[in-house]
């Protein structure tokens, strides 16, 4: 008897797609290439020994790629300066207590995933609104664009929001941070091979939110 399982669509390349659609809609930038020379690592043990200036250097060597990042999943210019910058601000803060297990990308990236959903959860629709207004396109016959992005992103949200932490910041790390399965790893502490799966099932439970 002939199976018809390969009769059955996969979902996953469907929101492999609009995740990376999504991404490439709500935002162009690229991270800049890395120019310092000393190791992460040798920035975060001067960091922790009280050095503010090693922090200055993360700083500089990760906030355009952190940017990039939230910019992506907020889709608005100004408010995503501001959370990037708040992001630093709450690693600033907790700068004494890293300890280093993975790497300081890891750590900033779970900060940024964590300080992007606040956000969404706790935005009034004013909020919404005012943005879109201030990103509006100055020309008409783009508009409808505008609309169409800010509805997709509005959904995409909506779902990433019902996954588990470690579900969320492999979705996000993937398709709006451009993270290889390397750095994801890392920031879940997990092998790269486990992240192919956290990926899938998170996907399965984005098709699944939708049915």
């Amino acid at each position: 008897m002939r199976s018809n399982t390969s009769a059955v669509p996969s979902f996953e390349p469907l929101w492999t797609g609009i995740f990376a659609l999504a991404a490439d809609l709500l935002g162009t930038f690229r991270a800049a290439a890395e120019t310092e020379a000393k190791a992460d690592e040798d920035l975060v043990r001067a960091m922790r020994g009280g050095d503010d200036r090693a922090f200055e250097m993360l700083y500089e060597r990760y906030f355009d790629k952190m940017y990039a990042f939230v910019v992506r999943r907020v889709g608005h210019h100004q408010t995503a300066e501001d959370l990037a910058s708040d992001v630093f601000m709450r690693a600033f803060t907790h700068r004494q207590s890293f300890v280093w297990r993975t790497s300081f990308s890891a750590w900033i990236y779970r900060i940024a995933t964590n300080r992007v959903t606040d956000y969404h959860r706790t935005k009034k629709p004013s909020e919404e609104l005012d943005e879109a207004k201030h990103d509006q396109p100055s020309t008409v016959p783009h508009a409808p664009d505008e609309v169409d992005r800010g509805i997709l992103h509005r959904k995409l949200e909506t779902v990433l929001e019902k996954l588990p932490e470690r579900e969320r910041i492999a979705v996000t790390m993937k398709f709006y941070g451009e993270c290889d399965n390397g750095e994801i790893a890392k920031a879940l502490k997990v092998t790269p091979n486990n992240v192919g799966v956290i990926v899938h099932r998170a996907l399965k439970k984005c098709q699944a939110s939708y049915d």
